[in-house]
């Protein structure tokens, strides 16, 4: 898709309005101009039929002699004088408006009568002043076309006294009316030629600033309401907490940026809140474990203390039993001295069984001193896979461990050890002959990180979320306390550290991850305690 910046949207829309600016005032240009021409052509005419107006009033005053007398013929002269005032001032006018261009016509019809009646006037002065010199033509050309070209002049008949002269004259002057009359025509006829054509203009720049006003208010819908909208219904929806709701704006500028922006900043918040709600759930779920940590501590405790003294008690009676059936005499290779004495051997051996049971709950609700420093993470495990690897149940099975690097935290060496020691006889309790444990240890963003990863009988999700509640447990031989994660869990804790366990499913093994500080602990620790004193056995 072309890409239109906002800026070159706006200049495209102030180009539509510049444009419909022009068209509407060239229409208006084009109507006032015609108008303004017909009314020049009008006023010119005006003082043209005006000064042919006072042409023929001159000449009608024009009268053949009846008397004859010198004040007749005084008179007549001083008509004649008038009439070709009259004629010039025509003349001036009708040679002004040819030169100005505001006539329909050319006007050479108007100017061959005057140059007639020029003529025709010097002629009727000639016969009434016969002694005074000449008289010549009062317009310039007059001589050069009735002499000249005579056949570019009206045709009318020659005169031959001065009443027939006179005669002639007002019959001249009579053909102006009709020439002016048509002038008139012509011009009203231009005039309306004009004013359709201005209709026609001025229609189809309507039609045409109408079009590009519709065009310019879909474009303005399009570029600016449409993408606005889109981006209030999407502001909306956020904030009515639709977080995976996408903006799907494709304008080309800035909005369809501004829009992809506003995706990528739900999305994040999305995932920010998904990532936030499985925090909040998983500490959910630590903080159950720790209380039922506690429950189970405080009980374990109680419990280990009450029932050592009576175990106790059954195994030195045992032992005193044993010791006086050893005392009598001849009774040695009697059966029932036998079976009794195997009981007894029983009793104490369940004894002690039940003894290391309870010692195993008092080192789970013991919280002992910690005495950290910073410890070899790699030598530490060295140890652990060193002693692991000479018990004979586990010699079919390879631990693969190659540190790279030396690793140093801030721990507890033997509880360190005890974490590993836990971790990795449950991997290999979970696989069959021939499985593999790869152990690493590696820094990991400011901690110091231990991987156990098996390829045992995996966990599904409901394991994985119960894998260190207490006394839960899944050990494929089912002689499994489900102490030792739970024990492990607190060790990681009580570090400050972190632990977690993944496994892809069942039968896909499982990998286990603990994060440790590297340096001492910036948090204020509890001093340590006991919830209860183990009792032993006298």
């Amino acid at each position: 898709m072309v890409r239109w910046p906002i800026r070159i949207k706006l200049m495209v829309g102030l180009c539509v309005v510049v444009g419909m600016m022009l068209i509407l005032m060239g229409g208006s240009i084009f109507g006032l101009h015609s108008f303004h021409v017909s009314n020049l052509s009008l006023t010119d005419q005006l003082r043209e039929l005006g000064a042919s107006k006072d042409l023929i009033e001159s000449v009608f005053r024009l009268h053949a002699p009846r008397e004859h007398t010198a004040q007749e013929r005084a008179n007549l002269i001083a008509s004649a004088e008038s009439a070709r005032e009259a004629l010039a001032g025509y003349f001036q006018e009708l040679k002004q408006n040819t030169m100005r261009g505001n006539r329909a016509n050319s006007g050479l019809d108007e100017l061959g009568l005057s140059f007639l009646m020029d003529d025709g006037l010097a002629a009727v002065l000639q016969d009434l002043r016969p002694t005074d010199p000449p008289v010549g033509p009062a317009l310039h050309g007059t001589s050069y076309y009735v002499t000249q070209h005579p056949e570019m002049l009206p045709q009318l008949e020659p005169a031959t006294d001065l009443a027939s002269r006179i005669e002639r004259l007002k019959h001249i002057v009579m053909l102006l009316p009709k020439e002016l009359h048509e002038d008139f025509f012509e011009i009203l006829s231009m005039s309306k030629t004009q004013y359709q054509a201005s209709r026609v203009i001025v229609w189809t720049s309507a039609l045409m600033v109408l079009g590009m006003l519709c065009g310019l208010m879909a474009l303005f819908h399009r570029w600016v309401l449409n993408p606005v909208r889109l981006l209030q219904r999407g502001v909306r929806r956020v904030a009515r907490g639709s977080f995976d709701y996408k903006i799907d704006l494709n304008s080309g500028d800035e909005m369809e940026d501004l829009a992809a922006a506003f995706n990528d900043m739900t999305a994040r918040i999305s995932m920010t809140y998904a990532e936030l709600e499985q925090q909040v759930q998983e500490r959910s779920r630590e903080l159950v474990r720790s209380e039922r940590l506690a429950g189970v501590g405080f009980l374990a405790a109680g419990v280990a203390h009450e029932i050592n003294n009576p175990l106790a008690s059954i195994a030195f009676c045992s032992e005193a039993l044993e010791n006086r059936l050893g005392a009598l005499a001849g009774s040695a290779d009697d059966p029932e001295h036998r079976v009794i004495g195997n009981y007894l051997k029983m009793i104490q051996e369940e004894a002690f069984r039940c003894k290391n049971i309870t010692e195993k709950l008092l080192d789970f609700a013991r919280c002992g001193d910690i005495k950290r420093e910073r410890a070899d993470l790699p030598s530490l495990i060295q140890g652990v896979v060193d002693m692991i690897r000479h018990i004979g149940k586990y010699r079919g099975k390879t631990i693969q461990f190659q540190p790279k690097e030396a690793v140093l935290a801030h721990v507890d060496s033997q509880e360190i050890k005890q974490v590993i020691l836990n971790l990795a006889v449950n991997a290999l309790e979970s696989m069959d002959a021939g499985g593999v444990l790869r152990i690493d240890v590696r820094y990991d963003r400011g901690m110091a990180e231990i991987v156990l990863a098996d390829n045992g009988c995996g966990m599904s999700p409901d394991v994985l979320e119960n894998i260190f509640e207490p006394f839960f447990t899944r050990r494929r031989d089912g002689k499994g306390t489900g102490l030792g994660l739970s024990i492990t869990h607190r060790i990681v804790n009580q570090h400050h550290g972190e632990i977690t366990a993944t496994s892809p499913g069942e039968g896909r093994g499982s990998t286990f991850r603990v994060r440790l500080p590297i340096h001492p602990s910036e948090k204020v620790e509890d001093a340590p305690r006991e919830l209860a004193a183990p009792v032993q056995f006298a």
